[in-house]
């Protein structure tokens, strides 16, 4: 599994890719509308936009 992840970018890339995907399928069987969709994708990218960046943040600091 750690080479499939790898393959994707990382677990919260998989994550994020697979959060994408359900919430698009809700939208194309109208569970949700566009501005629900929207803001789940905003929520999903800044979460893993923030998580990635303290990360690198993080063995940043440790490096020194």
């Amino acid at each position: 599994m750690e080479n499939f992840f790898k393959f994707l970018g990382g677990r919260k890339t998989f994550f994020a890719i697979i959060l994408m995907a359900i919430v698009s399928v809700f939208l194309f069987t109208d569970k949700c509308d566009f501005p629900q969709w929207s803001n789940v994708v905003i929520w999903v990218f800044g979460t893993y936009a923030l998580s990635n960046g303290v990360e690198h943040i993080a063995d940043g600091l440790k490096k020194k």
